[in-house]
């Protein structure tokens, strides 16, 4: 938006006319305006500010007298830097002569000349502005090379302070409510104490002092209204002078405003604080007596220059470029009062790049101050730990040349310090000094030059040093400090032993010391890489560095006891991890010390190496090897487990010329089983892993003689089930090499009972022994058969008499038997089969599990997953009867006919006078001599083979049971089933009912019919 043309000041003047500039019809417009002032902006910006509220009190009472009503003046600042200065005054009659109106003019300097107000700020606010325009209306009005400035008399400050009755206190809150508004958003709202028609002309005389009062960056950006009826909040202006009566208490449009009600006396958020404001001060000090603020301005641009408008509307900031130019106007007392807080702020302006030329003033404020600090110290002053801080701080500032006289204030401070004996003083003095390597290297460098000094400030300080350093990786922390600041420090004749000395005493102390001394280390370590990259320190403290690091290590060795040694501690020596030769020790090692090293070498390689083997042991004396295998089976034994397996065997080497092998395997294998626990699997592994070690194996074939002994000595002992395991020998047997496989079946062939070992043995001789007994029965049942008679005796079938019940109680059984049906695998389970005398007892039979009877009086248990049971029928086939019919067998008259096997059982009573031809043919053919047959006596079936009849057998009651997959059983083991305790058979199994039913079907039946006959 174009305002203005160039440098010239432009005008507008505003009224109520026929027309204007922005209208055509008759109201309140623009009239006339420059040609270079742009539409825009008058619009925008200056409409705004034509207005004009009279005065309540004049409007109350009619009153028509121009003269009477205030004009109101502002001046602002808009956002692209114009300044704005212009006046509204209020008119009785307009055009018409009907009403009343106001006329405004304003003039518009452009932002090029803004900076006219820190120095015309005077002749602005009292501009000579038109109270009317009598030209053509839609006029062009002239551009100005300078406003006009109506003809006055110049008042001095004080004077108009005083006619307002504002004083000291008030000035301060008002100047500091101004300049806390223009760097916020906060408004002032004054009321002065003045005829309404004088408000504002005494408005101007009073901004007039504010302005010469207020710092140049504060000139720049103030805006300010002389007259208003009431306070309002308008853009760009920060300070209104309104009619009396219009602040009111309580109102809330104002209450979070600066309010000065200079009629009541009353003001509102203008307490800024106990604390004394110095820049207040010093405005009134000057202001008051008629001064001029205008130096102190320039002083302050010079030195805010270059920062952020923030800072520059600072009011904190100012109070403290007050003191500095204060102290540089003559004012010692007020760096008395606080010369750290004045060295110090000094310092924040004189940090910056180029701060020293461009703020010289400053620059040469701070150093009148030291100068003066230096004197007292030759003097024999004493040193102030905050002065000390703010020099140390000049004195890395570059561009200056005061960096030797710092050094020599220091120097003398600290001598007049040490005569007095002030040790406090000393060391706080020191930690300066250290705490700025520049300044640091410069002290010590001066100090090292002077025997005095040297023996006064430096000796001693040294010693302090490492007497107080916490831990040994302070004392190799000082070394590094001295090797890259200041080396020569290190070449005195006393560092070397103190240092050491030290480290020993630090050592004692620590919890860790082999921690410690490994830290040396790493420092030495990382020492090293720097000097090869980028020179680092120097070689003579490089090699202090290493001393200090060997002394720690002889420490360790010495103090260090294997019988508290732990792994982690082990490992964290430094020296191990160097060949035995680089270790350079001096003086040399005493022979206890070298035999320590030595196992503690084996013990690193066996420890901190991957897969170690006997090789850490070459060139041990017998005393050494003890002592590192105590160790490490002490490490072993605390482990929670006992893989990996690699660091095991070598805790039980003896040598490898020892007899059975050169490890004690037998004491190696109990370890491992008592970290397994129950836990097999890990043996298991072991002896897997164990397979490709050579100190376990002689060759492919053929494992140590002692291992072997070892592994059949942990199975008898320990696990005499594990070939019963199918897991085992699917996943270790199976895969087990041939060395390890040959001890296994060994294992496995003790492991079995008497009887396997005897087959086992004598495999041949039963072979041979069986073919002879084979041979000798092929001949005896030839010989039999030749041998019997081929006719028959009688025509009738020969019936065998079937006990009656009372004779079956009374006779012995046939015992319960257990037939093998299958003999099992890892797919199946085996199948038995147990034959039962009466039924009850089969039918009482159903067990859940059978235990097999080992060797070793222990029990394998299998569950048992399908029963099958015929209890209720025997075993043999009776053709068509059954249970049932036995037990009616007594309801068969005597004269009822029976044919074939089809007979009943015997009758109850009259057994006299009805017996079966069967029973008597049976008596007669089986008994000849008998000359009677027992009545009670019932028929039953012949024997198969003879006459085709079936003979019925005594317990044939069957239960046949299958067992879990896995369970393997063999003939003539021993079983527990429920109450039974049985030995397997391997016979042929009594057939079961439903094999007999099919048997007896396929045999033709017989046809002969008996009947019943009389007992001769």
């Amino acid at each position: 938006m174009k305002n203005h043309s160039g440098a010239m000041i432009t005008q507008q003047m505003y009224t109520r006319e026929r027309r204007g500039i922005f209208r055509s019809t008759e109201g309140f417009d623009t009239v006339a305006k420059s040609e270079g002032l742009d539409g825009g902006f008058v619009k925008k910006i200056l409409h705004p500010f034509c207005l004009y509220d009279a005065p309540a009190e004049l409007t109350a009472r009619g009153e028509k007298d121009e003269a009477s009503y205030p004009s109101a003046l502002h001046l602002f600042h808009t956002e692209n830097g114009e300044t704005v200065i212009g006046n509204s005054r209020y008119q009785s009659a307009d055009f018409t002569g009907q009403r009343s109106a106001f006329f405004a003019h304003n003039f518009v300097v452009p932002a090029a000349r803004a900076e006219e107000i820190v120095e015309h700020y005077g002749d602005w606010l009292h501009a000579d502005f038109a109270e009317s325009y009598t030209g053509e209306l839609g006029g062009t009005l002239p551009e100005l090379s300078s406003i006009p400035v109506a003809g006055r008399t110049q008042v001095d400050p004080g004077t108009v302070l005083s006619s307002l009755n504002i004083g000291e206190s008030l000035f301060k809150s008002l100047l500091q409510a101004v300049m806390t508004s223009v760097a916020g958003k906060k408004k002032i709202y004054i009321a002065l104490d003045v005829p309404i028609g004088e408000l504002s002309g005494r408005a101007a005389e009073l901004t007039e002092v504010i302005f010469g009062a207020l710092p140049h960056e504060f000139r720049r950006r103030l805006g300010v209204i002389t007259y208003a009826n009431e306070p309002k909040s308008r853009k760009y202006i920060h300070l209104t002078f309104v009619e009396n009566g219009s602040l009111r208490p309580g109102d809330r449009n104002v209450e979070k405003d600066f309010t000065f009600d200079l009629v009541s006396g009353r003001s509102t958020n203008a307490e800024f604080g106990d604390s004394r404001q110095q820049y207040a001060d010093l405005a009134w000090k000057v202001t008051s007596s008629g001064g001029s603020m205008n130096d102190f301005g320039h002083f302050a641009d010079r030195m805010l220059d270059g920062e952020s408008l923030e800072r520059k509307l600072s009011l904190g900031l100012y109070n403290e470029l007050a003191v500095f130019y204060e102290i540089e106007q003559g004012n010692e007392g007020l760096y008395e009062q606080n010369k750290y807080a004045v060295l110090g702020g000094l310092l924040d302006y004189l940090k910056g790049p180029g701060a020293l030329e461009s703020r010289v003033r400053l620059n040469d404020i701070f150093l009148e101050r030291f100068d003066r600090e230096f004197d007292q110290i030759r003097q024999g002053g004493l040193l102030i730990p905050a002065l000390m801080e703010s020099f140390k701080a000049y004195y890395v500032l570059p561009g200056h040349n005061y960096r030797g006289r710092i050094v020599d204030y220091f120097i003398n401070g600290m001598l007049n310090i040490s005569n007095q004996g002030r040790e406090d003083d000393l060391k706080a003095a020191y930690a300066i000094i250290e705490s700025e390597e520049e300044l640091s290297a410069a002290f010590f460098k001066k100090v090292l030059g002077q025997p005095i000094f040297r023996r006064k400030l430096l000796e001693p300080y040294l010693e302090n040093r490492l007497a107080a350093a916490a831990s040994a990786a302070d004392i190799a922390g000082f070394v590094l400090y001295w090797g890259r600041t200041l080396p020569e420090v290190l070449q005195q004749t006393f560092i070397e032993d103190k240092t050491k000395d030290y480290l020993l005493e630090k050592l004692q102390r620590e919890a860790n010391p082999v921690a410690a001394a490994a830290g040396i280390h790493e420092r030495v370590e990382k020492a090293e890489k720097d000097r090869r990259r980028s020179g680092g320190i120097q070689p003579e403290a490089l090699e202090l560095l290493r001393g200090l690091a060997a002394a720690a290590d002889r420490f360790v060795l010495n103090r260090l006891s294997l019988a508290e040694l732990t792994k982690e501690q082990l490992l964290d020596i430094a020296f191990l991890r160097y060949p035995k030769g680089a270790a350079k020790w001096y003086p040399p090692l005493d022979q206890i010390s070298k035999q320590k090293e030595n196992a503690l070498r084996a013990a690193y390689r066996w420890f901190g190496e991957e897969n170690p083997d006997e090789g850490i042991f070459a060139g041990l004396t017998p005393k050494e090897l003890d002592d590192v295998q105590l160790l490490g089976r002490r490490w072993l034994k605390e482990a929670r487990s006992a893989e990996p397996f690699d660091r095991l065997p070598l805790g039980f080497y003896y040598s490898s010329h020892r007899e059975g092998g050169p490890l004690d395997y037998e004491a190696l294998l109990e370890m491992v089983n008592q970290k397994a626990g129950s836990d097999k699997e890990t043996v298991y592994r072991f002896l897997a892993w164990s397979q490709g070690n050579p100190l376990f194996v002689i060759s492919n074939k053929k494992l140590q003689p002692g291992y072997r002994q070892a592994i059949l000595k942990y199975f008898l002992s320990n696990d005499r089930e594990a070939f019963k395991n199918r897991e085992f020998r699917k996943t270790y047997l199976a895969a087990a090499r041939p060395a390890l496989q040959n001890v296994y079946d060994e294992a496995r062939s003790q492991l079995a009972s008497p009887l396997a070992r005897w087959v086992s043995r004598s495999r041949f001789q039963i072979l041979i022994s069986g073919l002879a007994i084979g041979i000798v029965l092929i001949v005896a049942i030839i010989a039999i058969s030749m041998l019997r008679p081929d006719g028959k005796e009688s025509t009738l079938p020969e019936v065998s008499p079937q006990p009656s019940p009372t004779q079956t109680a009374g006779t012995d059984q046939l015992p319960v038997m257990a037939y093998l049906l299958v003999p099992g695998g890892e797919q199946e389970g085996s199948k038995l089969q147990f034959v039962f005398p009466t039924a009850s007892e089969c039918d009482s039979f159903k067990p859940a599990e059978i235990s097999v009877l080992n060797t070793d009086d222990t029990k394998t248990t299998y569950k048992v997953t399908a029963t099958t049971s015929t209890c209720a029928l025997p075993s043999s086939d009776l053709g068509d009867s059954s249970g049932e019919e036995n037990s009616d067998a007594g309801n068969v008259a005597g004269n009822e006919e029976v044919t074939g096997t089809d007979a009943s059982p015997h009758s109850s009573a009259n057994t006299k006078d009805t017996v079966t031809d069967q029973a008597n043919n049976a008596a007669n053919q089986k008994e000849q001599s008998s000359s009677t047959i027992d009545p009670a006596a019932s028929p039953s079936p012949a024997p198969e083979g003879e006459d085709g009849l079936i003979d019925q057998k005594e317990g044939q009651y069957q239960v046949t049971l299958e067992l879990e997959p896995g369970a393997v059983l063999a003939p003539g083991s021993t079983i527990e089933a429920g109450d039974y305790k049985l030995k397997l058979s391997d016979k042929e199994p009594v057939p079961s009912t439903d094999e007999s039913s099919a048997k007896n079907e396929a045999s033709p039946e017989p046809t002969a019919t008996t009947k019943p006959k009389t007992k001769k």
